[in-house]
């Protein structure tokens, strides 16, 4: 008869808090070794988007892929046809065809897109509101295009280190966009639904929310866990419901999560 002692098994759990924070400081490092080396700001900005880029990428299921560029959509007119602004990131599905490609630039249809995320090294400096509003404007521009409307868009803002003292800052930005659009019947399937601006501030759009309560939107004070919140909540967009049954890996409970507005 064998006796097997396991306690040093049940001892031995992980920190999943601590691995989710290790995200952001992951980030924050990569973008500053590169920062420290050279000053050019095009380059550092084209960087940091490459590096957020390559996280989101290891995250990502084989058959998803992520890249910067832009999407085109058909006229009415054969031979004729309209493009949207150039988007930073780009997550599409590769069972679709694809218009262009080269390395990680693509040109894409509406029908591949999954989600779309704009990077901005401070986006409070470079103001919110415009980048929202730029954001919502390129959703639009995808969701209109589409045949099945059924499946609402990820569009998200990623700023590595905006400087938030209150929640009013970002409400503010988020809600003037929003009362532009009042007369558009689906707007809660392109506006920007996830914003990350810094480590510790997380701004999340519930969709099924508004058409409960019309009390949808939700700032969150998240220490060191926004950036990666934001890359968990489009994994759980995009992978219908692997995030779900494993929810407490994906978002972990703590303590430090505070909703810090609702509007």
């Amino acid at each position: 008869m064998y006796v097997y002692d396991l306690a040093p098994i049940f001892k031995d759990t992980m920190d999943t808090i601590e691995f989710h924070k290790s995200t952001a400081k992951e980030l924050l490092a990569i973008k500053d070794r590169v920062r420290n080396l050279i000053q050019h700001w095009g380059e550092d900005g084209r960087h940091q988007e490459a590096v957020i880029k390559t996280m989101i990428q290891r995250f990502l299921p084989e058959k998803f892929r992520i890249g910067s560029g832009f999407v085109v959509r058909q006229t009415l007119e054969r031979g004729k046809h309209e493009a949207s602004s150039q988007i930073d990131l780009i997550i599409y599905d590769t069972s679709y065809p694809i218009l262009f490609k080269e390395n990680d630039f693509v040109i894409l249809t509406p029908d591949s897109v999954l989600g779309i995320i704009e990077v901005k090294a401070n986006a409070t400096n470079q103001g919110l509101q415009q980048i929202v509003r730029k954001a919502n404007e390129n959703g639009k521009f995808i969701f209109d295009a589409r045949i099945d409307k059924t499946k609402s868009l990820f569009n998200g803002i990623f700023s590595y280190e905006s400087i938030v003292n209150n929640g009013e800052t970002i409400s503010s930005a988020i809600n003037t966009p929003w009362q532009e659009l009042r007369a558009n019947e689906h707007k809660h399937k392109f506006i920007v639904n996830h914003i990350s601006l810094n480590q510790d501030w997380f701004y999340k759009f519930w969709e099924h929310e508004h058409l409960e309560q019309n009390n949808a939107h939700y700032i969150y004070k998240i220490s060191e866990l926004s950036f990666s919140f934001f890359i968990s909540n489009l994994m759980d967009w995009i992978s219908g419901n692997s995030v779900i049954e494993n929810s407490n890996l994906w978002f972990p409970v703590d303590k430090s999560i505070e909703v810090k507005k609702i509007f």
